[in-house]
């Protein structure tokens, strides 16, 4: 759904960014902000260095640089895409989401369904882990527990509980709940008795494991057996839901998120248990597809934390065929997946267990490209003959196709083209691919060194950055350290951006990505100036490094220590800067077109910029 700006600026203004952060880390009052212990997994510290500014609604680390909004907190720490944060926010502040454009009453009667099943799931997950604290230590759901290793903390984390063996114990908290049992049928926690009145509970005696959507709502469950019963599965899953499709959900995002984004790599795992060991073994950047396959959503999820996979696969040959689906799903994702099978069948907590997190840790980073691994088995008694390279070729066909990345495409082709004995060209034209440009050559290492054109004498080098606008963001890229530090001082306090107003600096700004995120800054404030304290958290989400925002120390003129002698200074010799710069790169482009074309006029020219340098140094 895409949101008006007045309903995103409604939602943000309805919550604080301190009440957020503070359920991850104890925030306290220093001078007019608030400081405290990064809570970004990647950044351990002894001393607090994160500060968060309740008038702005803006946070930034001074160790780590993490620096942003309430929406990009979200979603660099809960793994949240922007909707999801919206909607996550909306219904923290009690804001109904907006209506369609054109009212819809089956539309409005699903999200009001969908919000009385959240309601149902979040009982139960309450129910179960109550029914778990209650268990005695003699209990064979405590004895698992103390075999599995899992300690009270990361129990708590993943909500885990217990359903006990009656056949209507959920039911009846449920009911005494005042939840319709229809409802609960409809959630897939209870079912209709057949031939007679009443529900009886689908999950009994089982270890229980919720799924928690992104925004950390309970939206199905999944129960391991304690012992081996007959015709009962050792996992069973809650069937699909209007809040549960399978194929759009992956378990142990909610918490692991924050580790995936620091650490630059999801590790994929099948199963609950899993996740949780390799959690509780101190390896928190995975998440389980829940003993299903992988789908193309599941990639687009992945892509918005990182392009890094590794899957880890059982070595058997049902763990290779699921290998097989994962890679063209993982490629189409624009992903660069890797595949690791660990030996003698053993499961990641086994191995932890054995050989400890360290090795595995080891194991993942020697992991090969999942394309490689799977081109190998493909190839397992091949022995080159003609008819084999065709089904061969066939075969890896449909995989290319899905690449986006046509330089990973023009890679697997030539390492495919050098272990098939075949030529570039030929495997080309038998995948049905046109060529788009040189790669290695089948006999020659594959890092080679590209020797780019030197460019003509009288040509300008390109700059670092050519375009202002990335991605949809504004791009901060090459921006000289003098612009970078108006950015900050401008935007730090109401009477800096006044002063800057009145020197008319904007037009002396050089580079465009920062001259762009002024002009934005002075057109929200012309419209409210009652608005200043947010240009921040708004300007936030337009740029590509937010952290260039926060360049400026946070010493606010209300704070003990402020200096505004020393504030003014710092601001008018920033301001002489930029205008030197932008002086001198004007001075230097009238040079280079007065060598290719002279004339009296840009010689004047250069002559006035020359006095205006003199001029402002003097001053």
């Amino acid at each position: 759904m895409r949101f008006s700006q007045d309903f995103i600026e409604r939602v943000s203004e309805a919550n604080n960014l301190v009440d957020i952060i503070s359920q991850y880390t104890q925030l306290k009052q220093s001078g007019s902000g608030l400081m405290g212990r990064c809570p970004f997994p990647d950044h351990v510290e002894k001393t607090a260095s994160f500060s968060v500014s309740e008038t702005k609604q803006v946070y930034h680390c001074f160790g780590c640089h993490k620096s942003g909004n309430v929406f990009s907190f979200l979603r660099d720490y809960q793994g949240m895409g922007f909707p999801e944060a919206v909607e996550y926010l909306a219904n923290r502040a009690s804001i109904p989401m907006p209506a369609p454009e054109k009212e819809d009453e089956a539309r409005d009667q699903a999200a009001d369904k969908k919000k009385l099943l959240l309601k149902v799931n979040k009982l139960a997950a309450h129910y179960f882990s109550e029914q778990l604290k209650r268990t005695p230590h003699d209990h064979p759901v405590r004895k698992y527990i103390a075999s599995r290793g899992l300690s009270d903390e990361v129990i708590e984390t993943f909500g885990v509980g217990y359903a006990v063996a009656e056949w209507d114990g959920l039911e009846k908290y449920l009911g005494s709940k005042q939840v319709p049992m229809a409802l609960a049928e409809e959630a897939r926690l209870v079912k209709a008795r057949n031939n007679k009145s009443g529900y009886f509970d689908i999950f009994r005696d089982r270890l229980m494991f919720p799924i928690f959507s992104p925004m950390g709502e309970p939206i199905a469950f999944g129960g391991r057996y304690l012992e081996k019963k007959e015709n009962e599965p050792k996992y069973l899953n809650s069937p699909e839901t209007p809040v549960f499709i399978k194929g759009k959900v992956l378990y142990g995002l909610s918490q692991t998120a924050r580790y995936i984004r620091s650490d630059d790599m999801a590790l994929i795992v099948e199963g609950y248990m899993d996740l949780v060991s390799l959690y509780q073994a101190g390896i928190r950047n995975v998440v389980a597809t829940m003993g299903t396959a992988l789908t193309p959503d599941h990639g687009k999820m992945l892509k918005r934390m990182t392009k890094n996979v590794v899957a880890l696969f059982d070595g058997d040959s049902a763990g290779m065929e699921a290998a097989e689906r994962s890679l063209p799903i993982l490629l189409a994702a624009d992903l660069y997946p890797k595949g690791l099978t660990l030996p003698n069948n053993m499961d990641p907590d086994d191995y932890v267990k054995k050989y400890g997190a360290d090795a595995l840790k080891a194991e993942l980073e020697r992991a090969p490209d999942l394309f490689v691994m799977i081109l190998a088995r493909w190839m397992e008694g091949y022995r080159g003959e003609a008819s084999e390279k065709v089904k061969l070729a066939d075969k890896l066909k449909p995989l290319f196709e899905t690449i986006p990345d046509l330089r990973l495409r023009d890679l697997y082709l030539a390492e495919s083209a050098q272990k098939m004995g075949v030529t570039l060209p030929w495997l080309r034209q038998a995948v049905g691919l046109q060529s788009s440009g040189p790669v290695y050559s089948q006999n020659r290492p594959a890092m080679t060194r590209t020797v780019q054109p030197s460019a003509p004498a009288n040509q300008k080098a390109p700059e670092a950055v050519s375009q202002p606008v990335e991605g949809g963001k504004i791009s901060l890229k090459g921006a000289s350290k003098a612009e970078i530090l108006l950015l900050g001082l401008v935007l730090k306090s109401r009477a800096n951006f006044e002063h800057f107003e009145s020197e008319k600096l904007i037009e002396n700004v050089a580079h465009e990505g920062v001259k762009k995120i002024l002009e934005k800054a002075t057109d929200v404030y012309r419209q409210d100036l009652n608005k200043f304290d947010k240009l921040t958290s708004l300007l936030v989400s337009y740029v590509d490094q937010p952290e260039y925002l926060f360049q400026v120390g946070p010493t606010p003129e209300a704070e003990p220590g402020f200096d505004e002698e020393a504030e003014t200074k710092l601001l008018r010799d920033c301001f002489k800067r930029v205008k030197e710069n932008f002086l001198r790169e004007q001075a230097k482009q009238l040079a280079r077109d007065l060598k290719n074309e002279p004339s009296s006029e840009k010689l004047e020219q250069i002559m006035n910029i020359q006095r205006n340098r003199i001029s402002l140094n003097k001053g």
